[in-house]
Order: C-alpha cells, then sequence, then structure tokens
C-alpha cells in the first residue's frame, strides 16, 4: 500500500490541503473541508493518511511567493494520479506560463487530439493539483472564462495575481465577494499557444 502524507497550508483563498506519496505532490485542493479531503484521500490510496506538514514546507513557501505575485514555477516532483490522457493534458497545462493563457482546444491539439477540445476541458477539471498544475491558466478558445467547479471567483482571483485580469473592484473584504471587469478580448490576448 501506498504512503500518502498531508496537511494544510494557509493562503489568502482559505487553507490549501495537499497531499504527496514518495514520488511527489499529488493533490492540491483549493476550497475542501479538512474531513472530506481526508476522506477523499483514504479512499483513494486505500489506507490512512498521514500528518505530516514538514513535507510542505516547499510547497508552502512557493504558494506564498506566487500569491504575493511572484513570477514563479512550481518545479516539484508531481505524481499525479490519472488516465494517460489526463496526464498528457496536465503536463500540458503544467507548460503554461504564468501570465499566459491557452485553451481547450489548444490542449488537444498539443496531444494529437485535434477534436478533442471536450475532453481536454474534461481532462482540466479533473486535474488534481491546482495552481501547480495550473489549469485556471485555461479558458475557453472564444476568450470565455470557462469552468473552474463552482469556483469562479478563485480563477479570476488567481489571473488577476498573474496579471491576466486587471486588480478587482473591492467590494467587501471577501476575495470571493470582488468583482472584475474583463471581456473575452482581454482574455484572449493573453493565449501563449
Amino acid at each position: 500500500m501506498e504512503k500518502v502524507y498531508y496537511a494544510g497550508i494557509e493562503a489568502p483563498i482559505g487553507t490549501i490541503w495537499a497531499a504527496s506519496t514518495d514520488k511527489g505532490l499529488t493533490e492540491l485542493h483549493l476550497s475542501t473541508p479538512k474531513s472530506s479531503f481526508v476522506e477523499g484521500l483514504r479512499r483513494r490510496v486505500g489506507g490512512e493518511p498521514i500528518h505530516a506538514p514538514d513535507r510542505f514546507n516547499r510547497l508552502g513557501s512557493l504558494l506564498g511567493r506566487y500569491f504575493e505575485g511572484e513570477e514563479l514555477k512550481f518545479d516539484l516532483p508531481l505524481d499525479p494520479k490519472g488516465t494517460e490522457f489526463q496526464r498528457a493534458i496536465w503536463a500540458e497545462i503544467h507548460k503554461i506560463p504564468h501570465g499566459k493563457l491557452s485553451s481547450y482546444g489548444r490542449l488537444a491539439r498539443a496531444v494529437g487530439r485535434p477534436k478533442g477540445a471536450r475532453p481536454a476541458g474534461g481532462a482540466t477539471g479533473a486535474n488534481p493539483i491546482g495552481i501547480v498544475i495550473p489549469c485556471h491558466r485555461v479558458v475557453r478558445s472564444d476568450g470565455g472564462i470557462g469552468g473552474f467547479g463552482s469556483q469562479i471567483w478563485m480563477k479570476e482571483y488567481l489571473l488577476s495575481l498573474e496579471g491576466v485580469l486587471p486588480p478587482a473592484k473591492l467590494v467587501e473584504a471577501d476575495i470571493s465577494k470582488r468583482k472584475y471587469s474583463y471581456n473575452k478580448e482581454d482574455l484572449r490576448r493573453h493565449f501563449y499557444i
């Protein structure tokens, strides 16, 4: 049975729950309660997850720098669990530079499935390591924001940190209540592939 370790990392968007195997980071959940995250790990790994905050010091440092607005690449060992197609899409997403965007269709073409935009969207939505594998940088081909679970505000916030979207208008101190003004052309001009 593979060992899996986990910890919570505090961030401006709330607690980020991370899990790793001995091979590398396997999950990063942005808006999940601890109990749901740990129970999900139990189901997926078939054993008891081990709380090990010290294993995540480097990740915590990188996330801290990211949320301060630093442009960086998360150069960590990764161990995402998924199908061959999903892992290929995630590898392409991982290549998207800070402050740039791609689309589901562009990802599909990059992995040799030119008509596979919808499956690429499904693989993007199944990404188990958000931010590190930056699925928030994937939008629709027409420049629409696309999905991000039920947390579009989080995608907008992350894109504003990277300078893709202008800073939000503060409606309330709560990040999830901030308003971003942009149109499809604002997003299209950041496509890199």
